[in-house]
């Protein structure tokens, strides 16, 4: 199995770039890297993060993050291991073969600002409610993932007309991709997919332009700076949903201060905090040194995996591999019984399932009968495609659904269905 090569994996190709056959379009004040991150930053997509559920409920305080909070969050931790995975490979690879490193933070920075961007409204149980809505349908086979959703966006929805999405670079795209492969493919090799059918013919060519390794049919090995991707949501849900659990008065100072120190032994736990103050003061300055140890944790691994890494034969995450995995694991669990499991949260859950299985039950109206009076109405709020088959009308609908806002998903739900005055 041969190595990736740096050389390939920041591939600069764009599939604007195909008809002229050109492969770069740096220009002398920005890279093209740099020109991805910006094309994320201002799309629309991202825009409507600040208003969909991380884990916490909307409006609960100001404090806790929103899914755009949290992916700005994640895109500073992916810079620092990016500059971390730069000092490990200027010990493996020579001079001439050395990628940029601003090259390499700008990519990571930029698929992390997009790691959610796929992901419908109301938290994760989204995911869950559009599957479900769909088991007493015709597209009952259909399971939603919003991984694959946000490729689809990237690479294709962004730009509806041209069908190019946002025309990021092959480098950003193979980043992004966290599980290449699609539902049928992924196997004993991913827990989810990444890709749907329909893009599949584009991942092909971006694959094949950062040399990207194949595992089998129409699945391949993570492109090296998707595990950062993934490490810095990794390191950053799992101690920033501490932190806002403890603010938003689900769990106590205490239980706060001692699953923030497992994850940061340079913390002095003992030191008394009288005031809110003072509390607040040392849960912000635990949360530092728990991302900061978190860092330096998943930069060993980088170190120690590197051969795996390049080769495409490392498996799992980069936080998995740690020699403190148990204790986040450990952290993990907490989340589970005190935090995700709380009623605030769950109350969002059910209030996601309920508002997503009726919008996407009145939409399929006009995916069933496109011509009838209800549907012509319903395609005109949908802004549906001309002479679209039923597959993409089933298609344009979960791109129209999974890309609400919790407040507007809400207030479409009130308003079509008769539950409040326009």
């Amino acid at each position: 199995m041969n190595a990736m090569e740096w050389e390939h994996l920041l591939s600069t190709a764009r599939q604007s770039d195909q008809a002229a056959g050109a492969t770069s379009s740096a220009t002398a004040e920005r890279s093209a890297f740099n020109r991805d991150y910006g094309r994320v930053l201002y799309s629309s997509a991202f825009r409507r993060l600040q208003d969909k559920t991380q884990v916490f409920p909307l409006g609960r305080n100001d404090y806790v993050r929103t899914r755009m909070t949290h992916s700005l969050e994640v895109a500073n931790v992916g810079r620092a291991l990016a500059k971390r995975l730069h000092s490990v490979i200027r010990l493996h690879e020579s001079a001439d073969t050395l990628p940029e490193v601003e090259d390499m933070e700008d990519i990571v920075a930029t698929v992390c600002l997009a790691h959610d961007i796929g992901n419908p409204p109301f938290g994760h149980s989204g995911e869950d409610a559009i599957t479900a809505a769909l088991q007493d349908t015709e597209f009952a086979g259909f399971a939603f993932e919003g991984n694959a959703q946000g490729f689809r966006l990237l690479a294709k929805i962004c730009d509806p007309i041209k069908g190019q999405g946002l025309d990021l670079t092959a480098a950003s795209l193979a980043a992004f991709t966290k599980y290449p492969c699609t539902e049928a493919t992924k196997g004993e090799h991913f827990k989810k997919f990444g890709i749907m059918p329909e893009e599949m013919p584009i991942f092909k060519r971006v694959a094949e332009s950062c040399g990207l390794t194949p595992l089998g049919e129409n699945v391949w090995a993570r492109h090296p700076l998707a595990l950062l991707m993934e490490a810095a949501d990794d390191i950053s849900y799992l101690i920033a949903d501490i932190e806002d659990a403890y603010f938003s008065k689900i769990i106590s100072y205490d239980e706060c201060i001692s699953q923030l120190a497992s994850m940061a032994p340079n913390f002095d736990r003992n030191r008394p905090a009288a005031t809110p103050q003072e509390q607040a003061s040392r849960v912000h300055l635990a949360r530092a040194l728990a991302v900061g140890e978190c860092i330096d944790r998943a930069a060993e691994v980088l170190g120690e995996h590197y051969g795996h890494i390049m080769a495409g034969s490392f498996s799992g995450s980069l936080m998995k591999h740690t020699g403190t995995a148990e204790q986040y694991a450990a952290v993990k669990q907490f989340s589970v019984e005190r935090i995700y499991n709380h009623e605030s949260v769950i109350r969002i859950e059910i209030a996601g399932f309920s508002v997503l299985k009726h919008l996407l039950q009145l939409f399929l109206l006009w995916v069933e009968e496109p011509g009838s009076a209800q549907g012509r109405k319903i395609g005109d709020i949908l802004h549906a495609p001309p002479a679209a088959d039923k597959h993409a009308r089933f298609l344009h609908v979960i791109d129209y659904v999974s890309g609400m806002t919790d407040s507007y998903a809400l207030h479409t739900y009130n308003t079509l269905l008769g539950r409040a005055a326009y």
